[in-house]
């Protein structure tokens, strides 16, 4: 991680596009974060927009703006991210799920520094830094038509690839105790620390979630403990100590209503613990959906899986989304 953030610090001393590359949780906005916060546009705004939550019209109108009457309850005029980001950077995650239009769009700005806001046929100069984030091989989205090359040279002025946690385990020591310190602070333990055997669980997982995972993992335990708790592994989710339930959880009779997320975690002595599991993941899910009205992909970003995995679980508990 110190070889990434070094090419972080050397990107900020310049004003090219930076591409970032690599897995979901790998900590792609924490890069851009840095490099905006060590260049001379540190004191502009950072507007992170991942393009991949919006449909193509709601894009447009997020990056470029839009005026008055220009689609149905476009009431006024408004400036987009590009406008509002003046003097700073704007942080394009998830570049590689733009549509093959929007990319044409993406283009001319990057060419000219240019925005026409949705409807309107005024353009304005914009200044602004881009930096591009993307989980997914472009070059290969490129072999398949699927990305725009020229576009694609453009984002790459400066490539910065982070790799997947699994690949440098010698930061998992240093992100644990620094998740540990962070949460202790904040939610104002004095002193929870990991036992050596909890410790050599955590070191030896995997992550596929990479860093956003340890986080999750390291919050879920500080929040749970009290002051001067010695974490065992028997504290740790059952993801990591590899448990699995001696029994499923019993059908619920058709048409009974869900459990309520309020129930989790009473002493339910007759429950396995995947099925307190499952009732936890489906309470959470269920909260994911309301929350956000619904749509898929929101909630899978939201929840750090792929859509093809939330339709499974919806799928497994019987629930229902709305497809964009």
């Amino acid at each position: 991680m110190q070889r990434i953030l070094d090419i972080a610090r050397r990107a900020a001393a310049s004003d090219a596009t930076v591409l970032i590359q690599g897995e979901t949780g790998t900590g792609k906005e924490l890069v851009a974060r840095t490099i905006h916060d060590q260049s001379e546009r540190s004191g502009g705004p950072f507007v992170a927009v991942n393009c991949g939550a919006y449909t193509d019209s709601l894009l447009a109108s997020e990056l470029f703006g839009h005026v008055r009457g220009a689609f149905t309850g476009a009431v006024t005029d408004r400036a987009g991210v590009f406008e509002t980001a003046s003097r700073g950077t704007v942080f394009l995650d998830e570049i590689g799920e733009m549509s093959p239009t929007m990319q044409v769009k993406m283009l001319r700005v990057m060419q000219e520094r240019l925005v026409i806001r949705v409807g309107s046929s005024k353009e304005t100069h914009i200044d602004v830094r881009v930096i591009a984030a993307t989980n997914t091989d472009l070059v290969e989205k490129i072999r398949r038509q699927e990305f725009r090359e020229d576009l694609y040279y453009r984002v790459k002025v400066v490539s910065c690839v982070i790799p997947p946690l699994r690949d440098r385990p010698d930061d998992i020591d240093p992100l644990i105790d620094h998740f540990l310190a962070h949460f202790c602070a904040l939610i104002g333990h004095r002193d929870v620390t990991l036992a050596p055997a909890a410790r050599k669980i955590l070191q030896r997982h995997a992550w596929p979630g990479n860093v956003r995972q340890i986080r999750g993992e390291i919050e879920q335990l500080v929040s749970m403990a009290a002051d001067g708790t010695v974490l065992a592994p028997n504290d740790l989710s059952l993801e990591l100590r590899g448990e699995t339930a001696m029994s499923p959880m019993p059908a619920a009779p058709q048409g009974s209503a869900p459990p309520a997320a309020a129930s989790i975690g009473t002493d339910r002595s007759d429950a396995t613990y995947q099925a307190l599991l499952d009732e936890w993941t489906r309470a959470v899910i269920e909260e994911r959906l309301t929350r956000f009205a619904g749509n898929i992909t929101r909630t899978a970003q939201s929840l750090a899986i792929s859509r093809s995995t939330l339709y499974a679980l919806l799928k497994k508990y019987g629930m229902h989304g709305l497809d964009e």
